[in-house]
């Protein structure tokens, strides 16, 4: 029973993504097919959907088991439609099959040292928990909405009726994200997903991101995409200079909403802006980029702020760089749901 719960885990936060994501990845003029892209869209894609779930679900006092199987559904059909465009393309197959190959192929004396430090890494936030004291907030308030099947409407730390609506906490849904895998893992306690299972995921999918922009800044040459990478491995490893580097998010409190900002968000907003404003009329890129923005929203209050500035300071670069102030507008729309999250704040 628990390895069908470890199973079914592994399915929700790794498989299904990556199969959101597929149609994207196919679209990609530079690297079609890239499993790296189609985890990249669909992950943000995912967090997106629960948050404009989660929001109007938690004022209206619905469960957590209608926001977790409304959710998965949606997920569903998602990863339906865009394996379906995918296929229809007739492609799909001969790319996969050749990004194998070109996998294999690429596997360097430095890129093996580091995957083996990237594995030395997850090994280390699975299996060496760290124990933080917001955990009495962010985890418990996961096994609260689990044990009570409600969203948000008992305190975690008294166990009673929330009075106000816990106006700081209320549109970041990354607590209920994790109570939600909880429910569809047949009942995996969500402090296992928290500290046992997710650390190792996040770990994994920070330096997918970098790699991601080690392809994106040298993509003709694979010998600087993996000294890139050795240098954000030792950059990481060797963060320990203060308790709020992104270092120290990633490998001790990446669990908790407000670490992935650092951790997750900050690196792929930067990635994402260089694609969006590379390309100005690619709709989809900017359409991943608002799901990027909304996931941050979803992470952490703090999100609302450390989300709209970078991009607002890239669409400025951008627009001094090359002459063309269109990427302003398209920036507020791609934030636009920073935006709203930040006038609910203030009115609430």
């Amino acid at each position: 029973m628990a390895v069908m719960k470890v199973f079914l885990f592994f399915l929700w936060a790794a498989v299904l993504p990556l199969l959101v994501g597929s149609c994207g990845a196919m679209k990609s003029k530079r690297d079609p097919g890239s499993l790296f892209l189609a985890c990249f869209y669909g992950v943000f894609i995912e967090f997106a959907l629960f948050e404009f779930l989660a929001i109007p679900m938690v004022f209206l006092r619905c469960s957590l088991r209608q926001l977790s199987f409304t959710w998965l559904l949606l997920s569903l059909i998602c990863a339906a439609i865009s394996l379906r465009k995918a296929h229809s393309s007739g492609k799909f197959h001969p790319v996969f099959l050749a990004k194998l190959a070109d996998a294999r192929k690429r596997l360097t004396p430095l890129l093996g040292v580091v995957l083996f430090c990237v594995f030395l890494q997850t090994a280390c936030v699975t299996f060496r928990q760290h124990i933080d004291d917001d955990d009495a907030f962010y985890v418990a308030t996961a096994v609260t909405a689990v044990e009570t099947d409600t969203l948000m409407e008992y305190n975690p730390y008294t166990g009673n009726l929330y009075q106000n609506i816990p106006t700081r906490y209320v549109l970041s849904a990354w607590p209920l994200y994790l109570a939600a895998l909880s429910t569809l893992c047949a009942g995996l306690h969500p402090t296992l997903i928290a500290h046992f299972l997710l650390p190792g995921l996040v770990v994994l999918f920070a330096y997918l991101i970098y790699a991601l922009i080690a392809r994106d800044l040298f993509p003709e040459d694979p010998h600087r995409q993996d000294l890139f990478l050795l240098f954000v491995v030792l950059i990481l490893s060797f963060s320990g200079f203060s308790v709020y580097s992104s270092g120290v998010f990633l490998f001790t409190r990446g669990w908790q909403g407000k670490a992935l900002v650092a951790a997750i968000i900050q690196p792929a907003l930067f990635f994402q802006c260089r694609k969006a404003m590379k390309k100005e009329k690619d709709k989809t890129a900017w359409l991943h980029l608002f799901c990027t923005v909304t996931s941050a929203c979803m992470f952490s209050s703090m999100g609302v702020v450390l989300s709209g500035i970078p991009v607002g300071v890239y669409a400025i670069v951008y627009g001094f760089e090359q002459k063309k102030w269109r990427y302003l507008p398209c920036s507020l729309l791609a934030c636009s749901s920073a935006v709203v999250c930040g006038v609910i704040y203030l009115l609430i």
